[in-house]
């Protein structure tokens, strides 16, 4: 399970984050949305960013999106992005939304 605190990339339809990844790490969390007040068991793929890159602690982002995840696991696990900047771009809402990834 990853450690709290969860800072989930929440981005809504159009908007956009970019950033550098100097570590990462997936793993399970349980989180509790209205739905599920209970908790809920979902894989996270936590990012570690450039303090600069966010304007608060703790300086990752926790990426729960499961096509976000899909198409960033194979760059992070070759080592394909030290020294890159990576955007993610929400393109619908709920549980339509998708994720495009760029490197940029």
């Amino acid at each position: 399970m990853l450690s709290s605190p969860m800072e989930i990339l929440e981005l809504n339809d159009g908007e956009s984050a970019t950033f550098h990844v100097h570590a990462h790490q997936t793993d399970d969390a349980i989180i509790k949305p209205a739905h599920a007040p209970q908790g809920k068991v979902i894989r996270v793929l936590r990012v570690h960013i450039l303090q600069g890159e966010k304007p608060t602690f703790p300086y990752y982002w926790d990426i729960t999106g499961a096509g976000a995840i899909a198409q960033l696991t194979p760059l992070l696990d070759s080592g394909a992005y030290k020294d890159r900047e990576f955007k993610i771009t929400a393109i619908g809402a709920g549980v339509k939304k998708r994720h495009q990834v760029e490197v940029i």
